[in-house]
């Protein structure tokens, strides 16, 4: 076949390894990247979620390394450490089939330095990581930033926003002017593309893979109207009725996320947390959990929506509506992956509606209104009115759970009995028992509380 690897340059070590992965033909952005990185120019691409851009930079790297020399000879930078991770076992993997002795590490922030020091002794060749951590390393000379050939900025969209800009210019410039620059996203916006051009050679090249759309096209993308109060119930309508096998739920504030795992733990649904200021075994523990698995849904920020690849993820549900349109296609990009079909619904309070259709001007969407009725996810033409209008004689529901709705006290037992097996604690004495709303704003103050204390302390 015409577009086989082979034909773009690799050496047969990777093509073997390509195949054990059952992977034979690349994709468009690896058709035209490869040969471009083997060549040694600086590139700036862009390609949909779920493309192999992983593969696109990987590939060359390993192709150009120079095993006669030990040390950091490439260096790929990630704006999250679930990132850094995917790609460092990505690029473990392509080591292993290939039999190419190159040597991978893994630097994130959340780590112990002293043990990373010492790792760094062996003398790696390729480094994968958060840019904080590697540049504080290359500060401390831990890293010999002049043996660097190539540099990389997986998702470089968020990599150059302003709180990273300075940091990945520091990695950058402590290297030699005749480094590689490679910078890769699916969604390059124009100031990505001015802030990459002023790191990269004059003959930098922007490349953009011609098909596919910025957003997979198996993705339905649905929105149901509620009220702000109501967000909660709907999810759980939602999990309840679609019974998703892997589900993510983004949420715009991280503190929020510990307390929304606890009350979707408390109703016996299988859920973890993931984002920034957890620690690193409870994030690890979170994404190996979803991935095998033992969980069903999967809470994230904004931070857990770049560049992973979970395979059997079907369907994203956005409890907040994204800050920027570059984040919902990230958001909506973890599903319906590798061809598969996806759904994402974004639940929208009636003044939140209009980023909806700010969305479909910008990335060329189809929104569809959507209201649960029934257990099934049914077109609606619900409107603000209908908000408003005042519920009567309506008894309560088990799920319906929000603002100060009680359990009889037989489902309140089972409730319980959920919560505490979810999240594998001792039964709660009956005494100690609290009425829901009271429990997660005791939580909340609790987390409020504790993240004053260790600010006072860093302070001091």
């Amino acid at each position: 076949m015409e577009n086989r690897f082979e034909k773009l340059g690799l050496s047969s070590a990777l093509v073997d390894a390509l195949i054990k992965q059952d992977i034979e033909t690349p994709t468009e952005i690896q058709q035209h990247m490869i040969p471009l990185i083997l060549s040694g120019k600086d590139v700036m691409g862009r390609s949909e979620t779920g493309s192999g851009k992983t593969l696109a930079y990987l590939l060359p790297i390993f192709q150009r390394l120079d095993l006669n020399i030990k040390g950091a000879q490439a260096i790929i930078l990630t704006p999250t450490h679930e990132l850094a991770a995917q790609v460092f076992h990505q690029a473990e993997l392509l080591e292993a089939n290939s039999g190419l002795d190159v040597g991978c590490m893994l630097l994130i922030g959340s780590a112990g330095m002293k043990r990373q020091m010492d790792k760094l002794k062996e003398k790696p060749r390729i480094i994968v990581g958060s840019t904080g951590r590697i540049l504080d390393l290359i500060k401390r000379k831990k890293i010999p930033a002049h043996l660097v050939k190539t540099i990389v900025l997986d998702e470089g969209d968020r990599l150059l926003e302003d709180g990273n800009f300075g940091d990945v210019t520091g990695v950058i410039k402590s290297t030699l002017k005749e480094r590689q620059i490679i910078l890769l996203s699916a969604s390059v916006g124009e100031e990505t593309r001015m802030r990459g051009k002023g790191l990269m050679k004059e003959d930098g090249l922007f490349i953009e893979a011609k098909t596919g759309s910025l957003v997979p096209q198996g993705i339905s993308h649905f929105y149901i109207l509620t009220t702000h109060r109501e967000k909660f119930l709907q999810l759980r309508k939602i999990l309840a009725g679609e019974k998703p096998e892997r589900a993510m739920v983004f949420l715009n504030n991280p503190e929020n996320i510990e307390v929304t795992v606890d009350k979707l733990c408390y109703h016996g649904i299988k859920a973890a947390g993931i984002y920034g200021k957890a620690g690193k075994l409870d994030r690890k523990n979170a994404m190996e959990d979803f991935r095998q698995g033992r969980i069903n849904v999967l809470v994230a920020s904004d931070i857990g929506a770049r560049g992973l690849d979970i395979e059997g993820v079907t369907h994203i549900i956005n409890m907040d509506v994204p800050e920027e349109p570059s984040h919902y296609l990230h958001r909506a990009g973890r599903c319906g992956r590798k061809g598969e079909e996806g759904t994402a619904i974004t639940l929208v309070t009636p003044y939140e509606r209009r980023w909806v259709h700010k969305y479909e001007k910008v990335w060329g969407l189809q929104f569809v209104q959507k209201e649960m009725s029934f257990g099934k996810l049914e077109d609606s033409a619900k409107t603000k009115k209908d908000l408003e209008k005042p519920k009567k004689n309506k008894k309560p529901q088990m799920e319906e759970i929000e603002e100060g709705i009680v359990y009889s006290e037989e489902k309140r037992k089972k409730a319980s009995s959920f919560h505490q097996k979810a999240l594998g604690k001792k039964t709660v004495k009956k005494e100690d028992k609290k009425e829901e709303l009271g429990f997660f704003a005791a939580k909340a103050k609790k987390q409020a509380e504790k993240q004053k204390n260790k600010l006072q302390n860093q302070k001091k």
